[in-house]
């Protein structure tokens, strides 16, 4: 039976305009700088911290400076998130899926580019522990780079037992696509609540893209090498 890894933000909680609200302060007050909505999604959507700190901030900081950027961005990133009240919440379908994953005994997994911080926020306002725990959730801990590196997926398809053409991603940034790949997984399902960014995805990756979950099938999915998707 294959297993289903998802992403996280952006993919079961559409969070995008909150994590480029946060950039968008973070940079207006450290640079002045504005940042357009093709930049986010070329160079920011599923990338870990240090990454995008480079890109916008260029290499060679100091020891530690990149890292307390990230954390600062992350700090108004939960900030608008609690501001939203019942708007921050799990992907229409999402909780019914896990559910019937569940009830259907076929492994899932998380893999997500967040540290640790918000990964702990993500248990406490979505109520996560429904269905996850450390078995099944991989965070960027600093230990692994973080994508487009393929680490976060083979650690994810390692926790969960299986090799990687035997898991489905779930993913909505190109850089989360080209980890996934990287890793060798076989199925790749897009999603992006955004219709121009889910064309964009479905013509540069030739994938299928979903919206919500409402409707998903999982069971063409589960049979040995996946179904389709590349």
């Amino acid at each position: 039976m294959n297993a289903f890894i998802f992403d996280f933000n952006g993919t079961l909680v559409f969070d995008t305009p909150f994590h480029r609200q946060a950039w968008r302060q973070l940079l207006q007050e450290k640079t002045g700088r504005s940042v357009s909505d093709q930049e986010f999604f070329e160079h920011v959507n599923g990338r870990s911290n240090d990454t995008i700190v480079e890109h916008f901030f260029g290499a060679g900081m100091a020891p530690g400076q990149a890292e307390a950027l990230g954390l600062e961005k992350e700090a108004l990133y939960r900030q608008l998130c609690r501001a939203a009240g019942p708007a921050y919440h799990l992907v229409e379908g999402a909780g019914a899926l896990f559910d019937r994953l569940q009830r259907l005994g076929a492994p899932f997994a998380i893999a997500t580019s967040s540290e640790k911080t918000n990964a702990d926020f993500y248990f406490e306002a979505l109520g996560l522990g429904r269905w996850f725990g450390p078995d099944n959730f991989v965070y960027n801990d600093g230990t692994v780079p973080g994508k487009p590196a393929p680490d976060l997926y083979r650690l994810a398809c390692a926790r969960l037992g299986r090799p990687p053409t035997e898991c489905v991603v779930f993913e909505d940034a190109p850089a989360g696509i080209r980890a996934a790949r990287a890793a060798g997984v076989s199925t790749v399902i897009g999603v992006n609540r955004d219709a121009g960014e889910g064309r964009r995805l479905h013509q540069v990756f030739g994938i299928p893209v979903l919206h919500t979950y409402e409707g998903f099938d999982p069971l063409p999915y589960l049979g040995q090498g996946g179904g389709g998707g590349q």
